[in-house]
């Protein structure tokens, strides 16, 4: 719906009252204040209708901020692959500060739009809100026949 509708409407009754208030007849001014009436109503559910696609409007560009609030984090991350050819996403090293060390985040996660922390040993990463685990390095084989094997 357009305001110019509604607008019109309004100044549709407004002249309509203007003329009314010359009118002698009975008639005449009954006739006059239904064409106001019906005016005035018209503007009303105009503007009801403006007022509903507004609050819609609101609705909307809030979902799209969060939404992009929630995208907006992840724009500190790059997607690395590990020497054991997983993938991780580790924070960029112009972000690397005191408050915000140096970590990487689950690739699987992230997909669900989701920043979980993946906690780091030896040889993994491993994410603890999905399990993801990476390689960071090759273990180094087994040993066999050592001291107390037979």
């Amino acid at each position: 719906m357009e305001i110019g509708a509604a607008v019109t409407a309004v100044k549709g009754a407004l002249e309509l009252a203007r003329t009314a208030k010359d009118v002698n007849d009975r008639a005449q001014l009954n006739a006059a204040m239904s064409d106001i009436m019906d005016k005035l109503t018209s503007a009303q559910s105009d503007l009801l209708e403006l007022l509903s696609e507004h609050y819609r409007l609101i609705d909307e560009n809030r979902d799209l901020k969060q939404r992009l609030s929630k995208e907006e984090r992840f724009i500190l991350y790059r997607l690395e692959r590990t020497a054991t050819g997983d993938f991780v996403m580790t924070l960029k090293d112009e972000y690397v500060s005191t408050e915000l060390p140096a970590h990487v985040i689950c690739p699987k996660c992230k997909e669900d739009d989701r920043l979980s922390v993946m906690n780091e040993a030896e040889y993994w990463y491993r994410c603890s809100s999905c399990k993801y685990v990476a390689g960071i390095k090759r273990q180094p084989p087994l040993r066999r026949g050592g001291p107390g094997i037979v």
